[in-house]
């Protein structure tokens, strides 16, 4: 009976250990000698699994690629191999193990250099310590990394969100209808770019033009997207079926950098920006809360991520809004 392999998280059991040597006279005995050592190891508790794989020298139980490649197999145990998973895998984990030297030893010091070398402030400093503080804790190193995060919303320079007059004119202005009815959709529901691919646009055909998406869906098993401005769906004529743009791609990635060529090839912004405007627009028809389960954010990230993009303008026409309704509060009378 031996102890689990590093990482594996299994129980003690019998296992086969390769120590390949040939079938002769002189394997049979260094094979006898090292059963000894190895029963003598166990029979002290000073077996090290270490010592004992080097019959495949990839797999060594200290390197960051044999730990890399546990916590991928793990990864893909808990979560579905799907498009958004894979994607998920490839751009934040994956592409930031890359930058780790796969032969080296895997220490708390390898793991805060691979923090420490991002820019502070910034979208890779935030991925780094959530990717690099998910394989510590897998290989159970401690370290913590929650002070190195810093703030990732100070480092964002603010961008120029289109108004909603701009994006209704880049509706109008697109030539191809089946591109046309992309943006049309994205725009008046805040939904990401590969996002589209997971849509019931059947769902449109009905009244009041709720669309149901079936990415990062609820216990429900879908999320109920309103249209902003409700008045888009009718004008817009989202309900009408139409051809979309043929496009293929293995995750999510490929399939968004189509609709961004396209937006690029229309003289149209990036869809996060639109995104950003339709948080924007909700502001004015709904609670946060409310907002950020249409956006499928929490909502810690939904406030930190959109209020910062509220102005003057907003704002004024936010209060005209509250002081036209009917319900709020009123000063009290003296007589």
């Amino acid at each position: 009976m031996l102890p689990p392999k590093p990482g594996t998280g299994d129980k003690p059991k019998q296992q086969t250990i390769a120590l390949n040597l040939y079938l002769n006279p002189a394997g049979l005995k260094m094979a006898e000698i090292k059963a000894q050592q190895l029963s003598g190891e166990l029979a002290l508790d000073k077996f090290d699994w270490n010592t004992w794989l080097y019959g495949d020298r990839s797999l060594n139980v200290e390197s960051v690629k044999y730990w890399i490649d546990l916590f991928e197999k793990d990864y893909f145990k808990r979560k579905a191999k799907t498009p958004q998973t894979q994607t998920t895998w490839d751009s934040e984990y994956k592409a930031m193990f890359a930058r780790l030297a796969p032969d080296s030893k895997l220490t708390s010091d390898v793991l805060l250099k691979l923090v420490t070398d991002t820019v502070p402030d910034s979208r890779q400093r935030i991925r780094a310590c959530m990717v690099g503080g998910a394989l510590a804790k897998f290989a159970k190193i401690d370290l913590d990394l929650k002070p190195y995060r810093g703030n990732y919303n100070a480092a964002i320079i603010p961008k120029d969100i289109p108004s909603d007059r701009q994006i209704a004119q880049w509706y109008y202005s697109i030539p191809n209808p089946a591109w046309q009815y992309v943006f049309g959709i994205c725009a008046a529901y805040g939904i990401s770019n590969h996002e589209f691919f997971y849509c019931d646009l059947e769902s449109l055909q009905h009244e009041p033009g709720h669309l149901i998406s079936h990415y990062r869906k609820d216990h429900y098993g879908k999320r109920k997207l309103w249209c902003l401005y409700p008045e888009w769906w009718q004008e817009w004529e989202l309900y009408k079926s139409r051809p979309v743009p043929q496009m293929s791609g293995k995750d999510n990635r490929t399939k968004g950098s189509r609709i961004t060529k396209a937006y690029k090839r229309y003289g149209i912004c990036k869809p996060t920006w639109v995104r950003h405007a339709w948080a924007i627009r909700a502001m004015r028809f709904m609670p946060d809360a409310m907002a950020a389960r249409q956006m499928a954010h929490s909502l810690q990230v939904h406030n930190n991520t959109y209020q910062r993009w509220i102005n003057e303008e907003h704002e004024a026409e936010m209060y005209r809004i509250l002081m036209q309704r009917g319900d709020r509060p009123k000063p009290p009378k003296i007589e």
